[in-house]
């Protein structure tokens, strides 16, 4: 045991002498939250949007300034030609295009149903089909207060009833993407830091030889591998408390379940992330090598962890490959305690598929460094 804590000793103060480490243990994640948590967003704010009214009406006026008056659009033109909007759309003026009809206003007086036609650039799909959404919304809205501030119009809208929906969204009432894609930076952070500070720091002492200096003392083979690991441990412990801190100063969003809970479940994925760095340290020579190595794994958890895009929209053939991701699990298991504050029983599945695959990986890869240090 004695051996053992020398050995810790000597890996923080080997850790703590580098500088560039240091700043990738407490700068990088600070940087990381502040830019990815800001940058990276599913919400849709700021469509430049164009509209042409060919009804020109009071009514068709009113509704086309709605569009001015809320952050998810930007109204750049009032366009009168028709034939023009797509001349618009083509180079990027406008990604999308309103048509109010001729007629609106009557119609809507004599109460028809008034169709309006949407010009969107379709390039992005996820943000088009979003700012449709908007679109729908300002309307259903314009039409509700139509009915409350419009004593003179007839009859026939007078008595019309307008069923209405009132969505009661838990967890992020006002769905605001950046309570959803925060948590998962933790987990990118978690991965990045484990997995290069293991792989390179190791191999790193293979180039300036202090490894092999190791292997001619009395210490065993596996009080050395103790002695790599814990510390790397700890200071995986230390990333996502300081990331923690960071995400509620910055965000003001806290962990709604157990503190507990997150910790045991995050030992389990730096267990898996360990076994990575140290099967990546046995195939490298140079630090240079592990870096290509770590990144090549770490592109492939990330796009396959569900953080960009979500596993149900990916072809079934690749849906299979991430069960073989560690990060997939744990991106979830984040997600749902530091958002909904699940207990253990309603995540058992995602722990026992990560605690496996994380046993396996580990065991594996000390295997091998063993037979390298012998």
């Amino acid at each position: 045991m004695q051996r053992i804590l020398y050995l810790i000793q000597k890996e923080f103060r080997q850790i703590f002498r580098d500088r560039a480490m240091i700043a990738a243990l407490f700068a990088v994640p600070f940087i990381q939250l502040v830019i990815l948590g800001n940058a990276i967003t599913t919400d849709v704010t700021n469509v430049d949007v164009m509209v042409s009214d060919l009804d020109r009406t009071p009514m068709s006026r009113h509704f086309a300034e709605r569009f001015s008056t809320t952050e998810y659009f930007h109204l750049v033109l009032m366009e009168p030609d028709y034939n023009a909007l797509r001349g618009h759309l083509d180079n990027g003026r406008a990604k999308l295009a309103i048509v109010i009809p001729p007629h609106f206003q009557r119609d809507v007086i004599t109460g028809r149903t008034p169709v309006i036609q949407v010009l969107v650039d379709g390039i992005d799909g996820n943000s088009a089909g979003v700012a449709l959404s908007y679109l729908a919304r300002i309307a259903e809205e314009h039409q509700a207060q139509l009915l409350q501030t419009e004593p003179a119009l007839g009859r026939s809208l007078r008595e019309a009833r307008i069923i209405r929906s009132e969505p009661r969204f838990w967890f992020n009432p006002e769905l605001e993407s950046e309570v959803y894609i925060i948590p998962g930076i933790v987990a990118l952070i978690l991965l990045i830091i484990t997995v290069f500070l293991t792989s390179m720091g190791i191999v790193r002492e293979k180039e300036i030889g202090t490894l092999e200096q190791l292997l001619v003392t009395p210490i065993r083979s596996t009080q050395l591998i103790l002695g790599k690991i814990i510390p790397f441990s700890i200071l995986g412990f230390v990333e996502i408390t300081v990331a923690m801190g960071f995400i509620y100063l910055l965000f003001g969003i806290g962990v709604e379940g157990s503190l507990w809970l997150l910790f045991l479940e995050s030992a389990i994925f730096i267990l898996t992330t360990l076994g990575v760095g140290i099967f990546i340290s046995t195939i490298s020579e140079t630090q240079q090598q592990a870096l290509f190595v770590g990144w090549f794994f770490m592109i492939f958890a990330i796009l396959l962890s569900g953080f960009f895009i979500p596993i149900a929209n990916m072809p079934d053939v690749i849906q299979y490959l991430t069960y073989l991701n560690p990060l997939r699990y744990f991106m979830v298991i984040l997600r749902e305690i530091y958002l909904k504050g699940t207990p253990l029983h309603y995540l058992l599945p995602e722990t026992i598929a990560m605690a496996a695959f994380g046993l396996m990986v580990f065991s594996a890869a000390v295997l091998r460094y063993r037979r390298i240090i012998k």
